[in-house]
């Protein structure tokens, strides 16, 4: 039985908004990183828990729908760190899986920041990708890279494509034990199979390194009340 004109005019306009604003429907982020663990996990079995290249790059497909925007009808800036959960877990099962997944090991990783430099706006329904890669690291933290980028047509070259860097990104993570106790990044690759013997590992660790370590003057923010006390707040009129 066909359903009726009354049930499609009804229907088609909820069905549309259901779709627009799937991803933050409730349950909706818990649900989507599950299914991305369960592939992961799944795929780094199969593997024998063999890791992705140090340096690899990993990638994710995405596009930037009506509940990732804002009122200037582009991509919003908060949609861009809720993706990045979803690159964070793919490096950490692709590139740590023998870490994060043999128990007796008793490695955990957090997040201890995010450092996100926006130059190019994602417009509405474009189709972008998200690239991700180890970047560097020291005793204590692990740099990991992100860069959200898409193509369109090259204003200056008719009929090509350019590639365009819409969000340039920076993860601080730290590696820990159940009971607190830091982990070395180094000690970290080594459980996960990785050959750190290598110059050219260490010679890409220096580089960038000399970069991401001006990321850590940045907790200094913390320290700021006592060389400049905050005023005391007003309300917020909303």
């Amino acid at each position: 039985m066909f359903p009726s004109s009354k049930a499609l005019v009804i229907g088609s306009p909820l069905f549309l908004l259901w779709l627009a604003h799937a991803k933050s429907l409730p349950l909706g982020y818990t649900l989507r990183s599950w299914l991305l663990l369960r592939s992961l996990v799944k795929q780094a079995r199969q593997n024998n828990l063999s890791p992705a290249p140090l340096f690899g790059t990993l990638s994710q497909e995405h596009r930037c729908l009506v509940d990732d925007m804002d009122y200037n009808q582009h991509m919003n800036n908060s949609s861009y760190n809720k993706m990045l959960d979803f690159s964070r877990i793919e490096v950490l099962y692709s590139i740590f899986s023998r870490a994060m997944l043999e128990p007796d090991q008793d490695v955990f990783c957090h997040n201890a920041g995010v450092v996100t430099l926006f130059k190019k706006e994602i417009p509405p329904f474009q189709k972008y990708t998200i690239e991700a890669r180890v970047y560097t690291w020291n005793e204590k933290w692990l740099f990991l890279e992100h860069r959200f980028v898409y193509k369109r047509a090259s204003p200056q070259n008719p009929g090509e494509e350019e590639l365009i860097v819409a969000c340039a990104a920076l993860s601080k993570m730290v590696f820990k034990r159940r009971s607190g106790k830091t982990i070395l990044p180094a000690d970290v690759l080594r459980i996960c199979g990785h050959d750190l013997t290598d110059p050219a590992i260490e010679q890409q660790r220096k580089q960038h390194w000399d970069i991401a370590s001006h990321a850590l003057v940045l907790d200094r923010v913390y320290s700021t009340q006592h060389s400049a006390p905050w005023l005391p707040a007003r309300p917020a009129k909303i």
